[in-house]
């Protein structure tokens, strides 16, 4: 395992920019399966040089404007996204998922989701949408198999050890429900990691507009909407 740097779409992601993007966040109640595999998973990473993604930013990636850098785009047009991202979800959810078994990749720790059909067809209705206010060419992030982070790499990591270790955490999966998806302004801190001298990089992201699943499918693409 090497070291997690964020790409933006298939380019070096620049220290201090905020990239729009779109999460589904699942629901993480007090007590709920999901808290709880997380939070198993963050203590088998303990000593190695990994950091874990807090339980309040838990998400799948859908899409990344890529196109332009998230200053350029106005309210006008943050309103217009919210407005057809709301259109093109409208009564696709929400959406019961399985998260695990949790797998040691390139960089980092992650959470494998099942079944992830539905999953796919809601990602394809968010760059439908981004296309249709953005243009064809605005997202260049390459659409592959869903999954859920659960930490990124800070340093060369023993991928076999890790994986033994990640392994053992039990229950290894856990159910969750996605009731709703945000369009976000994403950026990174650099962070230091216990027990190394790596420094890692921990996401953070401020909300723009947060979007059900569960609304009832409209005809009209302006609906009002408070985008912050």
């Amino acid at each position: 395992m090497k070291a997690f740097h964020p790409t933006f779409g298939r380019q070096p992601w620049p220290d201090g920019v905020r990239v729009l993007q779109v999460y589904a966040l699942p629901d993480l109640s007090a007590g709920s399966a999901l808290r709880t595999l997380l939070g198993d998973l963050r203590k088998s990473l303990a000593g190695f040089p990994v950091v874990p993604v807090p339980d309040d930013h838990a998400h799948i990636t859908l899409d990344m404007i890529t196109s332009t850098p998230p200053d350029a785009i106005g309210e006008a047009e943050r309103r217009e996204l919210a407005d057809r991202l709301r259109t093109a979800v409208a009564g696709t959810g929400p959406l019961v998922l399985q998260a695990g078994s949790p797998l040691a990749y390139r960089t980092g720790v992650r959470l494998d989701l099942h079944p992830d059909h539905q999953l796919a067809v809601l990602q394809h209705r968010v760059r439908s949408a981004i296309h249709q206010v953005c243009g064809p060419d605005s997202t260049a992030y390459p659409l592959g198999v869903l999954h859920m982070t659960a930490g990124y790499a800070a340093a060369d990591v023993d991928t076999d050890e890790l994986a033994q270790v990640i392994h053992r955490v039990r229950p290894g999966h856990a159910p969750f429900t996605v009731r709703r998806i945000e369009l976000i302004e994403v950026y990174w801190q650099r962070v230091p990691v216990d027990g190394s001298d790596a420094s890692g990089r921990r996401i953070r992201w401020d909300t723009v507009a947060a979007v059900p699943l569960d609304d009832v499918p409209t005809a009209g693409l302006h609906a009002t909407s408070d985008s912050r």
